[in-house]
């Protein structure tokens, strides 16, 4: 591997154009060329310079393999986030799930007398999915420690033309799934509208809550994907304004929906004694979201 083929791979991944790299260099686009062609090389100066933009040593950039190198940090790194997207999902969904089920137990109690039993049950559901959803938690953030601390001292980027393919799914997801839960909305409004269920039965909720549960993961998970591709693996994983804005966008959506439900179970179902149990989950279920797009050390 020689100089001229180092440099097109280092420009290559970090989805710089000749053009934009000859402008930081203060050279024409034709002595980039000549460079990566073999033609003619650069100034001990300019290679100096070179290094510092791509943070490699000149040992590296003259005679080194960059090309397998990088190539190969960058496939475990996409292979490890795209497990811990699935991962971190997941475990979000088995959290949904619980709340599903114990709102669901709390819609199928008999009588106000057996509320009480009822709820109890659905609460064992609840921190029984909580259980399984914990290990996976710790487990991916050790695992995201280690991969922060093995490549501390990389540069890892996406192309241009990687991200420009994700960012065309992106949108769609978000759509997909705030359209998933307006529909949970929907179906809720038409049950208590219709009288099919009792003013005061839970059940609507939960059926609303099933919407809830299938839509969340793909919100978290896109935002996983996104926050992916801008970022920049450089001594420490930092996370951009972007992922900031991302957060409280979700985290908004998900209070917007726990206040929801919290006065459709006080005014309509009159259970203003448990209903309180709706803001702590929602807080959880933001703080879990900070915490997975927020990977600032």
């Amino acid at each position: 591997m020689n100089l001229g083929e180092n440099l097109q791979n280092l420009r290559k991944q970090k989805g710089l154009s000749q053009e934009e790299f000859a402008d930081k260099l203060d050279v024409s686009r034709q002595a980039v060329s000549k460079w990566e062609s073999n033609q003619t090389y650069p100034e001990i100066e300019k290679i100096m310079l070179i290094c510092d933009i791509f943070d490699c040593s000149m040992d590296t950039l003259v005679k080194g393999t960059i090309e397998k190198e990088e190539n190969n940090d960058k496939q475990e790194y996409d292979k490890f986030m795209t497990r811990f997207g699935k991962g971190i999902s997941f475990a979000i969904f088995l959290i949904l799930v619980g709340v599903t089920l114990l709102l669901t137990m709390i819609a199928f109690s008999p009588n106000k007398e057996s509320l009480e039993q009822y709820t109890i049950i659905g609460t064992v559901f609840l921190f029984v999915f909580i259980a399984l959803a914990v290990p996976i938690f710790i487990i991916l953030g050790i695992k995201m420690e280690q991969i922060t601390n093995k490549y501390k001292n990389l540069s890892i980027t996406y192309t241009e033309e990687e991200k420009e393919v994700y960012n065309q799914k992106f949108p769609m997801i978000i759509a997909f799934s705030v359209s998933i839960i307006i529909v949970g909305v929907i179906i809720m409004l038409l049950l208590y509208g219709l009288q099919i269920f009792p003013k005061d039965s839970l059940f609507p909720v939960a059926i609303f809550m099933v919407f809830i549960t299938i839509a969340t993961p793909f919100l978290v998970k896109a935002g996983i994907e996104k926050s992916k591709l801008d970022m920049v693996i450089r001594k420490s994983i930092r996370m951009p304004k972007e992922n900031e804005e991302l957060i409280g966008k979700i985290s908004a959506v998900i209070m917007i929906i726990a206040t929801m439900i919290y006065f459709v179970l006080g005014f309509v179902m009159d259970l203003w004694k448990i209903n309180w149990i709706i803001f702590p989950l929602g807080g959880m279920i933001c703080g879990i979201v900070s915490v997975i797009l927020n990977k600032e050390n």
